[in-house]
């Protein structure tokens, strides 16, 4: 599957760049440390969260003439499955991509996902998305998110990290930080076809959720929803998606171990400096190596140091961990003679 971005990019390349990392997008681009770069964030959220590679062309996107030009480079690039213009928010600019591409429909199949202002209400929402053609979708709510390689959370326009849910590629999100929005109002947007993200939190799980109408691309509905929830936290308009993640439960145990123990050791330490940092690390390092022991990781990496604290509370740091999971084989034939 392939994102196609269309934002400003620092480096100005100008050709539609094709990437299968998120290092040789940044070394093409521009580094993610960029102010103002949701281009950066929506590839690596992308490719972070299952997406095979990315195609992105760079644009101002509060000019028209210029939004028209990157979309004639995107297109000339394709195939992709999906467009995302992170921050695009004017009803009348929406309007003109849509139009330019429902002329390219008979290159290929494809969606693009739309992104509302962040203080928009439901209402509002809902006519943007009667009104738009059959392949554009609203994507909602902004979202907390924790993008590697910057050192706080910030709030994402939905788009950045919609593609790899609304396509499949993903169950669940990895780099979110938090998502607020009601049940009532899923309920209302997915119904209307808005593609719309909810949080789940269950023993200390955090399982992002898509919720909307199955849409048509390349004539086959993409299923919506999240592995492990139960049937009855399924909000109205979402299709559970079948079978499990096994990743994700990983990830689940090893969260939840890594914090009951955390708060053991915080406890236990009179004040935030480095004797915590150390303990912290160590103590992280001991639960990996178990996981790791057993399979269900292929490797790690730890920190805890001046910096990652500074990520945190107080009187709390912040651990920084980097999960490698090993590679799985979803099926196998083998012929018998």
């Amino acid at each position: 599957m392939i994102t196609a971005i269309l934002q400003y990019l620092p480096k100005h390349p100008r050709h539609a760049v094709r990437t299968d990392s998120f290092s040789s997008f940044q070394s093409i681009c521009g580094m993610i440390e960029q102010e103002s770069y949701l281009a950066g964030h929506a590839a690596c959220h992308a490719v972070m969260n299952g997406m095979s590679r990315t195609i992105a062309a760079d644009a101002d996107i509060s000019d028209r003439e210029s939004l028209m030009r990157g979309l004639e480079l995107l297109f000339s690039a394709g195939p992709w499955e999906c467009l995302v213009i992170p921050g695009l928010v004017d009803e009348a600019l929406q309007a003109a991509v849509a139009d330019f591409c429902q002329k390219q429909l008979d290159r290929f199949d494809f969606c693009v996902f739309m992104d509302m202002p962040r203080a928009s209400a439901v209402d509002e929402i809902l006519n943007r998305q009667k009104r738009a053609p059959r392949f554009v979708s609203y994507a909602w709510p902004w979202v907390s998110t924790l993008t590697p390689g910057r050192r706080s959370a910030e709030m994402l326009p939905a788009s950045c990290l919609v593609p790899a849910l609304s396509l499949g590629c993903a169950h669940t999100l990895r780099g979110v930080h938090d998502i607020s929005i009601s049940a009532s109002d899923v309920a209302c947007l997915s119904e209307a076809g808005v593609q719309v993200m909810h949080e789940v939190v269950e023993n200390r799980r955090h399982l992002i959720a898509l919720s909307g109408k199955g849409q048509k691309v390349g004539g086959d509905p993409f299923m919506r929803g999240v592995a492990n929830m139960p049937a009855s936290d399924v909000p109205k308009g979402v299709i559970a998606i079948s079978g499990d993640c096994p990743d994700m439960a990983v990830e689940c145990a090893i969260r939840g171990e890594l914090e009951a123990r955390s708060a053991e050791l915080i406890r236990q330490y009179g004040t935030n400096d480095i004797s915590l940092w150390g303990a912290l690390t160590r103590m992280s390092i001991s639960v990996l190596s178990d996981f790791r022991d057993r399979g269900l990781i292929r490797d790690f990496r730890v920190r805890c140091d001046s910096e990652t604290a500074e990520w945190g509370a107080p009187e709390s740091p912040v651990v920084e961990v980097i999960l490698i999971y090993p590679q799985r084989v979803r099926s196998a034939q083998f012929n018998v003679i």
